[in-house]
């Protein structure tokens, strides 16, 4: 699952995954995002940080007061390699972090850490 506003990231995502077994649910925010987790509980949740409606840490913060999705693991993509932000992930319950810009082998591999199938 991918909570990304951009679009270019969103088909890099998708034909980085394209050839894979996972299934790939993408949304354009993070509140489109929330009620997309909701329906199909993904193994893991990509979130871009900076989005419109409902950001990726407002986005995490509604998951962990959830306890249906408080378990599901979260990986935030930022552009942003400074330290105090990637500690902002981890304050928001973050499992990992992707650096912005990143290769499809990276993406791969990141999710492929995370899958269960």
């Amino acid at each position: 699952m991918f909570c990304e506003d951009d679009p270019m990231i969103r088909k890099l995502v998708q034909t980085a995954l394209r050839s894979t077994t996972h299934d790939v649910h993408i949304a354009e925010d993070g509140k489109r995002g929330l009620a997309l987790i909701e329906k199909v509980r993904p193994d893991v949740v990509f979130s871009d940080v900076a989005m419109p409606e409902m950001d990726g840490f407002e986005l995490a913060d509604a998951m962990r007061a959830r306890p249906d999705l408080a378990h599901i693991p979260i990986v935030f993509m930022t552009a942003s390699v400074q330290r105090e932000q990637i500690d902002e992930c981890f304050r928001h319950g973050a499992a990992g972090h992707l650096a912005k810009p990143f290769t499809m082998a990276e993406l791969r591999a990141r999710v492929a850490q995370f899958s269960k199938n």
